[in-house]
C-alpha cells in the first residue's frame, strides 16, 4: 500500500471516529432531556441589534435583563401586532448603558420597551451589573464580515446539534457546575439547576419542560437566588446618586423622543422572597414612581392590572413559557394603549 493510500485510509478512519463520537454524544444529551438552544453571545446580540434600523413600522426594541427575555413572548407579540420585536435585553445586566446608546444614536427612531428590575436598573454607574452591556456595545461596531460568516455557520449547526450548547454541555460549563465550597472572603457563584432554560435564535429565553415539572429544580434555583442575595438585599441608593441616574435616563429618553421615537417602562412580575426583598429595598414610591415622574414617561407596573398580577413565578423571578404567552396577550393591549396616548401627546 502506498504512503498516500495509507494517509487516505487514516483520514477516513479519523473522520468516521469523529462522526461516531458526535452522533453518540448527540443521542446521549437528547436522551438526557436537553433540547436545542442557541449560544447567547456577542454575535447573536449583534444580529438582533442591526435590526433596530428597520422602518418605524417594525416592532419595538426590548432592553432590560432576563425578565423581559422570559416573560415577553416574542411570537405572541408578533402574532397580535404583526410587528416582530428586537430582543436586546441582557441577563443579569442593567439596561441603562443600552438606553444611553440608543439615545446617542442619531439613526435610531423606534420604540423602546424598558424592563425595570430595580436591583439591576438602579445599579451604580460602573457596577458589575453594567459590564455585559458595555461589552456588547463595544463589540457591535466591530462585527466583521468574517464574524458574520462564522455566526451564519454556527446558526446552521446550532439549529441541528444540541451538544453545541455552551451554557450546559461544554467543558467550561462542567467546571462551573462543580460543587466547590465557599472560602473565607470568597463566595462562589451558586449552581443553577441543570437544563433549566433554553435560548432561541431570536434570543427568546424559556424554561425547559423538565424544569417546569420539577419542584426540586425550582427549589435549587430559589437557593441560588438566596445565595445571590434575593432575601438580603441592601436598600437602593438615593440622594445625589439616584438623581444623577435619573438625569442620565431622562437625557436618553428625551433624545429618543426628540427624533420621533417612544419609550415605555415595564415592571414584570416577581414573587416570594425575591418580591419581598425588592419591595423592601426599592420602595415603589421612591424608585418606580419617581422614575416615571422625573422622566415624564409612561410605564406599566404589573401589580396595577389584575390580568398581569395573577401570575406566579416558579423560581420567584421569571414566568413559565405557557404563562409568558398569556402574560403577553394581556400586556399587548396595554402597551398599544400607552403608545396611542403618547402619540396623542405628541
Amino acid at each position: 500500500m502506498s504512503f498516500s493510500a495509507s494517509l487516505r485510509k487514516a483520514a477516513a478512519l479519523a473522520a468516521l471516529l469523529v462522526v461516531a463520537f458526535v452522533v453518540g454524544r448527540e443521542v446521549q444529551v437528547r436522551r438526557a432531556g436537553y433540547g436545542l438552544s442557541y449560544n447567547d453571545d456577542d454575535s447573536l446580540w449583534a444580529s438582533q441589534h442591526r435590526r433596530i434600523y428597520q422602518p418605524a413600522a417594525s416592532g419595538p426594541v426590548l432592553i432590560g435583563s432576563s425578565r423581559i427575555k422570559f416573560d415577553l413572548d416574542l411570537a405572541t407579540w408578533t402574532r397580535l401586532t404583526g410587528r416582530e420585536p428586537v430582543q436586546l435585553a441582557l441577563t443579569g445586566t442593567s439596561p441603562r448603558p443600552v438606553l444611553t446608546a440608543l439615545g446617542n444614536d442619531p439613526n435610531f427612531r423606534g420604540t423602546v420597551l424598558v424592563d425595570v428590575v430595580e436591583g439591576l436598573f438602579f445599579a451604580p454607574d460602573g457596577a458589575p451589573q453594567e459590564r455585559k452591556a458595555h461589552e456588547r456595545l463595544r463589540a457591535w461596531p466591530k462585527w466583521s464580515l468574517a464574524q458574520q460568516a462564522s455566526f451564519w455557520l454556527d446558526q446552521k449547526l446550532e439549529s441541528r446539534l444540541v451538544l453545541l450548547d455552551e451554557e450546559e454541555l461544554t467543558l467550561n460549563a462542567f467546571f462551573r457546575k462543580l460543587p466547590l465550597p465557599d472560602r473565607p472572603g470568597v463566595r462562589n457563584f451558586p449552581r443553577f439547576a441543570d437544563n433549566f432554560a433554553t435560548n432561541g435564535p431570536d434570543r427568546q429565553s424559556a424554561f425547559t419542560a423538565s424544569f417546569v415539572r420539577s419542584p426540586a429544580k425550582q427549589a435549587q434555583m430559589k437557593a441560588a437566588w438566596r445565595k445571590l442575595g434575593a432575601g438580603e438585599r441592601k436598600r437602593g441608593a438615593g440622594g445625589d446618586t439616584l438623581l444623577a441616574q435619573l438625569r442620565g435616563i431622562k437625557r436618553a429618553v428625551d433624545q429618543i423622543r426628540g427624533r420621533g421615537g417612544r419609550v415605555l417602562f415595564l415592571r414584570f412580575p416577581s414573587t416570594g422572597e425575591f418580591r419581598a426583598a425588592e419591595t423592601r429595598c426599592y420602595p415603589r414610591a421612591l424608585f418606580w414612581d419617581r422614575l416615571l415622574a422625573y422622566t415624564q414617561t409612561p410605564g406599566i407596573y404589573y401589580a396595577d392590572y389584575p390580568a398581569l398580577a395573577r401570575f406566579d413565578c416558579p423560581e420567584w423571578s421569571h414566568l413559565a413559557p405557557a404563562d409568558a404567552v398569556r402574560f403577553t396577550e394581556a400586556l399587548v393591549p396595554l402597551c398599544v394603549n400607552e403608545q396611542l396616548s403618547m402619540n396623542n401627546e405628541q
